[in-house]
């Protein structure tokens, strides 16, 4: 089973509120091992020294988007963290970006504000055995079913 606190997580957004928040939505659900980046060049350069478990991903930020920080990071030539999951945070969900995130390797799409059992669901899908989580999971309400 793999146990939350050991995982390691990149939050990467350009906004500090946003970026707090999605980290104390983290912490909530029991991982400790995060890392924040507020641009998409802060975080080639933490992606390039530690490996990670997820990422977590604002789609709009000035001088690197969402989008080239993917490219940079689905590029076979990145290295280890080049297949990691990819949660692509937004508070302007629309068809177009989904789809262009999808495309560039985006596993999943969160819209902001999101809730820590929306977060929790998501990572149930992406990480390796989905945290040993019960088939009954997918009810929503995931963080207490893993810490209760």
């Amino acid at each position: 089973m793999i146990v939350p606190d050991k995982l390691s997580a990149l939050v990467v957004d350009d906004n500090a509120y946003a970026r707090a928040a999605a980290t104390a939505t983290l912490r909530k659900l029991g991982l400790t091992n995060i890392v924040e980046a507020d641009g998409g060049a802060p975080a080639v350069g933490s992606l390039l020294a530690s490996r990670f478990d997820i990422v977590l991903l604002d789609w709009y930020m000035p001088e690197m988007s969402g989008a080239a920080l993917l490219q940079v990071m689905r590029d076979p030539r990145f290295g280890a963290n080049g297949t990691v999951p990819v949660i692509m945070m937004t508070a302007y969900p629309n068809r177009e970006t989904i789809t262009r995130g999808r495309q560039l390797g985006c596993s999943e799409v969160l819209t902001k504000p999101f809730t820590a059992a929306q977060v929790s669901s998501v990572l149930g899908r992406l990480l390796p055995h989905g945290w040993d989580l019960p088939s009954d999971a997918a009810s929503g309400d995931v963080a207490a079913k893993i810490f209760l």
